[in-house]
């Protein structure tokens, strides 16, 4: 039924068309001044076929074996990303050297103290043991400047990052003038690609990096002797790390998730009325891409229709207010795909559930509220845990509604700004008629009406006086519509109509469809199938003064 919306959506476009042509019709038969007469046009304006497959736009028609139609249409409730589990944070290390006595240095020896000397650096990441990590982008910018009059060579190096060879960086500082006492230089290179090891020294640890630096006087340099007047500030600046694989023990995290809404498309085109479903039913499915054990408390989850007169549904089942264990997925060598997930599904029908009464609603919005906690048992993988980036902890509703329906007053509406035409002429109109030729093979009637807005965005006037219907197609014994029922509607266009239709900027088309029986005992209801289609075909004939 949701179909129908792309039906009013091509219906309003037909309407803002049909209405434009005969005024362009009118402005080409102009006279120059002088006598008038009074003349008409009889013209073809639009000719078009909607089947099933043109009406479904937010969700997939799949056909069934009898070629009757499901809606199939999935909806993404939360998504838990490597960067929820841990962050490797910008970090900027200094280190500044001042000699305190004078120190003669050869070319080619030490400037600094202990240079050449592996430490390390310990990173801050809460209750996260890093023990090894893929950077996927980030940059480290070394930084050094110097006092010294003489050329002076520094090296930043992580022997625990790799990407074929330790990562290592190399700055020359040129010597100090007397009109420049600090020279500075700096270069940045890229981290994608490297593979660090975050276990330190002894391989025991965790969150650690092993780094060596080390400055020295250029081998070329002349010989000179270090003053408490000299000094040289280093720094390396870590920035923008994204992991693309993250390995350790990630840590016991709770997230509140909501309450929040997300949008559900699949009604948005209805206005009113009801569907009322014979049947559907929901797949909610949770997939961990994460070696990581998780769990799950769904809080709430409501079907909210938003609509005048619309009212919120929670969902009843047992997903709901009971924990659900999340198992951890495993991993592969196989660097395309290096992930196996641990999908679960829980099936909502009828039998288990409200979710026929939950999709009836027509929600065009979900609530929900959802508490996830990330390695709820503890550090059961002795720092095995494992995250890939594009992977992660995924919720989400898979809809499948069958097209077998009672719809009753379903109503549909779209608004459409138009410019008709603002000159003298459009008030030559006398008289006209819109003729609409129907050939319907859906099994379901539609009451259609067309408005005019005023600048105050109120109805000023309707071309459908009074409100006309389209013919429901005949099913035959078997249920189905074979052959099509025709119906012609009639719209008058007066000159104080057509006046109201010119000034207008804006028009409504508005559908009330109903199909099927829902108030008959048992309820009566519908399928779709895909070989169902409209015919339409509108004519104009409009009367109108020419002055000559």
């Amino acid at each position: 039924m949701h179909g129908a919306l792309l039906a009013m959506n091509k219906f309003t476009k037909i309407v803002a068309f049909l209405l434009f042509i005969p005024l362009i019709c009118i402005l080409s038969c102009r006279k120059n001044s002088g006598p008038s007469w009074d003349t008409q046009i009889l013209a073809p304006l639009i000719k078009t076929s909607l089947s099933v497959n043109n009406l479904i736009t937010n969700a997939n028609a799949v056909s069934n074996a009898d070629s009757s139609v499901t809606l199939v249409f999935r909806d993404s409730l939360y998504s838990l990303n490597i960067d929820s589990l841990f962050k490797i944070r910008d970090t900027t290390l200094i280190n500044s050297y001042v000699s305190p006595i004078s120190i003669p240095i050869n070319p080619g020896n030490s400037i600094i103290p202990g240079g050449g000397t592996p430490s390390t650096t310990t990173y801050h990441l809460g209750s996260v043991n890093l023990s090894k990590a893929v950077i996927k982008t980030g940059f480290v910018t070394f930084k050094v400047i110097s006092t010294l009059p003489r050329v002076t060579d520094y090296t930043y190096s992580v022997p625990s990052a790799t990407n074929g060879t330790p990562l290592a960086i190399s700055v020359q500082v040129p010597a100090s003038t007397a009109s420049v006492k600090r020279q500075e230089r700096d270069t940045t290179i890229s981290l994608s690609g490297y593979t660090v090891d975050f276990t330190g020294l002894n391989h025991n640890g965790y969150n650690t990096l092993i780094t060596v630096l080390n400055g020295i006087l250029d081998p070329a340099a002349a010989a000179y002797t270090l003053t408490n007047n000299d000094s040289v500030i280093i720094t390396a600046q870590f920035y923008g790390m994204v992991p693309e694989y993250g390995q350790g023990y990630f840590g016991e995290t709770k997230k509140i998730i909501g309450p929040t809404k997300s949008n559900f498309p699949l009604f948005n085109g209805i206005t009113a009325g009801s569907l009322n479903l014979k049947s559907a039913s929901v797949n909610f499915t949770l997939e961990n891409g994460f070696g990581v054990d998780a769990r799950l408390y769904i809080d709430s989850l409501y079907s909210m229709n938003t609509r005048p007169g619309g009212t919120n549904i929670p969902l009843t089942a047992s997903i709901v207010h009971n924990a659900i264990n999340i198992n951890r997925a495993a991993a592969t060598i196989d660097p395309l795909s290096p992930v196996i997930p641990s999908v679960q599904t829980f099936s909502l029908t009828n039998a288990n559930s409200n979710i026929v009464q939950w999709i009836d609603n027509l929600p065009n919005a979900i609530d929900y509220k959802l508490e996830l906690t990330t390695d709820p048992l503890g550090n059961v993988s002795g720092n095995q845990d494992f995250a890939y980036y594009g992977y992660g902890i995924k919720a989400y509703l898979d809809v499948s509604v069958p097209l077998f329906v009672a719809a009753n007053n379903l109503t549909l509406q779209d608004t459409l700004s138009v410019n008709f035409a603002s000159s003298s002429e459009t008030k030559q109109v006398k008289s006209g008629t819109f003729t609409l030729y129907a050939s319907n093979l859906f099994p379901f009637s539609a009451g259609m009406q067309v408005y005019m807005l005023n600048s105050n965005m109120q109805i000023a006037d309707s071309i459908l006086i009074p409100a006309q219907t389209i013919a429901a197609g005949i099913p035959n014994t078997n249920g189905m519509v074979t052959s099509p029922t025709n119906s012609i509607l009639t719209i008058p266009l007066d000159a104080n109509h057509a006046n109201t239709l010119f000034s207008s900027k804006r028009i409504v088309i508005k559908a009330v469809f109903n199909m099927g029986c829902s108030t008959c005992t048992p309820i009566k209801y519908s399928k779709i199938y895909n070989t169902y289609q409209l015919n339409l075909k509108l004519i104009g004939n409009f009367d109108y003064q020419v002055k000559g």
